[in-house]
């Protein structure tokens, strides 16, 4: 990252966006490809400039064509939703593809989402997987309850509840409501761990808190069988 770069990024973060477009502009005319992300970011979200849909997409392509990874998962953003454009989610998976192999964790979450879908692509359940899992291991939360889901469920990988348990808590402990729930049923049905009424409580106690519905009814069921008491 050049100190001309740095000077524009502290601009911006000073919130003098428009000093800090200017900035960036000058850089990425140059052919820097952090700033033509970021002059496309801008120019996307109207910040430091007036919003212009067809100019963001021109300069995070410039970017894109550098393998700038935030430039191609914005893109990949813009085709999927339509923004601008036509929906266009064969275009978007192969933007989140390279953004993905070029380290993005964002990329690698919605290439696994789409490849599970068959959305843009052919559906591949072993494939969303493994973009899963590097996410949930470079710290994804989301991504962390999806690939023990897939654990859970054995679907684009063996069957394995103690590698489910193991990634529910991962974003469990991150307050994810859902996989607080998912852990909190394994310990209901004792799926690979020793059932144990009080840590599913525990767990459904905390989804709930976090306005996840279906925790609610272990709760309730729980108590109708007497196995907890209010």
């Amino acid at each position: 990252m050049s100190r001309y770069f740095e000077m524009a990024s502290d601009l911006y973060q000073k919130g003098d966006k428009v000093s800090a477009f200017n900035a960036f502009l000058e850089l990425a005319i140059d052919g820097d490809a952090d700033a033509q992300a970021m002059v496309g970011y801008m120019l996307e979200n109207g910040e430091g400039c007036e919003t212009n849909l067809e100019e963001a997409v021109g300069w995070y392509q410039k970017a894109a064509e550098q393998g700038q990874h935030v430039a191609l998962f914005n893109l990949g953003q813009i085709y999927r939703a339509g923004k601008g454009c036509e929906v266009n989610e064969e275009a978007a998976f192969e933007m989140f593809v390279k953004a993905a192999r070029a380290g993005n964790i964002h990329a690698m979450f919605e290439a696994a989402q789409m490849v599970e879908a068959g959305a843009g692509c052919e559906k591949n359940l072993q494939r969303a997987a493994n973009w899963y899992e590097t996410a949930a291991q470079y710290g994804h939360v989301e991504a962390q309850n999806c690939i023990g889901a897939m654990y859970q469920e054995g679907q684009g990988v063996p069957q394995d509840y103690e590698k489910a348990k193991e990634w529910y808590e991962k974003a469990a402990e991150q307050g994810h409501p859902r996989a607080m729930y998912n852990l909190g049923m394994l310990y209901d049905k004792g799926w690979g761990v020793e059932q144990n009424s009080e840590k599913a409580l525990e767990w459904c106690r905390k989804a709930a808190h976090a306005g996840h519905e279906k925790a609610r009814g272990i709760i309730r069921r729980l108590q109708e069988e007497g196995k907890i008491v209010f």
